[in-house]
């Protein structure tokens, strides 16, 4: 009799056991979803600020703004020596991003001397630290004063439509090769003027059609941020018909070439759509001359 109260005693407790297990599945489940939908969106390494004078600019995760050298056109780092001592190179090895930044614009690249610096968009990246008492400071969090020096030095927007380069460039017409400042698009293609639009300003929108918009293609944008070394009131804009027709339809297509102190801007096919590339600064084409749009 002993015997069988013990084994009923034991199969009941089983029994409980087995009910307690069921009714905590749910629990468990439910614990394990809300894990499983918890998830940390981990903090900007690299953020965006903004001034009235400056608009947006990058900067890092705590606050310093970062910039960028026009003579860095081709995408690799020049500033060495005393030029590497005052604008020290960036280098954030976690890119993490928020907003409309893309966290594939940011790419690394060793400088001449084997360190890491992080590119944004093919330009390296730097922060400024002046003299200050003999000594290389870097400026405090929030401050732009390195914008604009020596006109070579800006901060970094993520929406520039146009951007000044300098490199040592070939004139095509005299042979002889200088450095100059000049305008190149946010993907750092060199941007040209054509010497007919100077001469003739009332047909500016016929002035390179056909074979000649081939080979020189307008530059159509439609933002209009810029550096501060560019007056928003220099560009403007006209309007360029282009008609086609085949057997998908016959239309004609409206686009607003922008303009650079009333002159279109033009691309040269040549250049291969290659950052830093100008091969047709002083070339006689199409009637005239053509040359780098210079600031």
């Amino acid at each position: 009799m002993l015997y069988t109260f013990s084994l009923r005693a034991a199969h009941q407790a089983t029994r409980l056991c087995f009910l307690l297990l069921i009714g905590c599945l749910p629990l468990l489940s439910s614990c394990s979803d809300s894990k499983e939908q918890q998830t940390v969106t981990p903090d900007p390494t690299i953020k965006v600020a903004s001034t009235a004078n400056l608009g947006t600019f990058l900067t890092d995760k705590n606050g310093n703004t970062l910039y960028y050298f026009t003579r860095d056109t081709d995408g690799k780092n020049v500033c060495t020596g005393g030029c590497a001592a005052v604008w020290p190179i960036f280098y954030e090895a976690d890119i993490q991003v928020g907003g409309d930044l893309q966290a594939s614009d940011f790419t690394t690249q060793m400088t001449a001397d084997g360190k890491p610096q992080t590119l944004y968009k093919g330009w390296p990246l730097y922060y400024y630290a002046p003299l200050v008492n003999g000594q290389n400071v870097r400026e405090a969090t929030g401050q732009t004063t390195g914008d604009g020096v020596g006109n070579v030095w800006y901060v970094v927007s993520p929406s520039y439509s146009v951007m000044v380069a300098t490199k040592s460039i070939l004139d095509k017409s005299t042979n002889q090769s200088a450095n100059r400042n000049f305008l190149i698009d946010s993907k750092g293609r060199t941007l040209y003027t054509f010497l007919k639009d100077e001469r003739n300003p009332t047909t500016l929108a016929t002035n390179c059609t056909g074979n000649c918009a081939t080979v020189w293609p307008p530059f159509y944008t439609t933002g209009r941020n810029l550096p501060s070394a560019l007056k928003g009131s220099d560009f403007g804009t006209i309007t360029r018909s282009t008609t086609t027709s085949g057997p998908y339809g016959d239309g004609t297509v409206t686009n607003q070439q922008l303009t650079y102190k009333g002159k279109p801007l033009y691309f040269y096919t040549a250049d291969n759509q290659t950052r830093g590339q100008v091969e047709g600064n002083g070339l006689v084409s199409e009637g005239d001359k053509w040359q780098v749009a210079t600031p």
